[in-house]
């Protein structure tokens, strides 16, 4: 009854989405982790302040957002061209923008933060690593990026669509808003898909992603 309750008390706070609780991103399969691309070509060092991942979890009805900082980033251009790169998520960074302070952000920053969802204090850093990018055409996005992220103490492959853009001597590269099944890294609390009981006191598995990286030369 204590969880159940909880979550009762959430939805009191719960900001209602205009996409009815439910996740309108392309969904990314993951897959086993690949082999990364090899770094060779121009290095340029990601941006710390101009680059963030948004992030945006749903539940019957509604939803929160919010966004996570990086600690460090680089990538590697070659003729122009993103070869391969990497950047590390501070996981301890997590903040939740649709709460106000002393209306539920902070409770829910802490429980997202705890051992039930990303466990912080053991993993404080998650990963991105590039193992392959494909030029589209035909496409509103200029490339498709693949990589190994890194969460808890899974690794899995991922793609999703990117736009790639060059102004002077820094690049910019925006994705898609793409959704990642949160129980392929171990984290379970809440999903219906493992714990069976919940009835209507549930947490999408999925969750959207969109990832903006802005680097310049070294």
């Amino acid at each position: 009854m204590k969880m159940y309750n909880y979550f009762i008390a959430l939805a009191l706070i719960l900001a209602v989405s205009a996409c009815g609780g439910k996740s309108s991103g392309n969904k990314t399969e993951a897959s086993a982790a690949k082999e990364v691309a090899v770094a060779e070509g121009q290095d340029l060092v990601v941006d710390l302040s101009a680059s963030t991942i948004n992030w945006k979890g749903f539940k019957p009805g509604g939803s929160h957002y919010g966004v996570l900082s990086l600690k460090s980033g680089e990538l590697y251009i070659d003729g122009g061209e993103l070869k391969s790169g990497t950047f590390v998520i501070d996981m301890n960074s997590i903040n939740v923008e649709d709460l106000e302070a002393g209306k539920g952000k902070e409770q829910l920053e802490g429980h997202l933060k705890s051992a039930d969802f990303f466990d912080v204090e053991k993993y404080p850093e998650g990963k991105f690593t590039i193992t392959g990018v494909e030029e589209l055409s035909g496409s509103e996005y200029t490339h498709k990026i693949s990589g190994n992220l890194e969460l808890k103490e899974a690794v899995k492959n991922i793609s999703f669509d990117a736009t790639i853009s060059k102004d002077g001597d820094t690049y910019t590269a925006k994705t898609a808003t793409f959704t990642i099944d949160r129980t392929q890294w171990g984290v379970n609390y809440g999903s219906k898909n493992i714990f069976k009981d919940l009835k209507d006191a549930f947490i999408n598995d999925d969750m959207e992603i969109t990832i903006t990286l802005v680097a310049k030369n070294a």
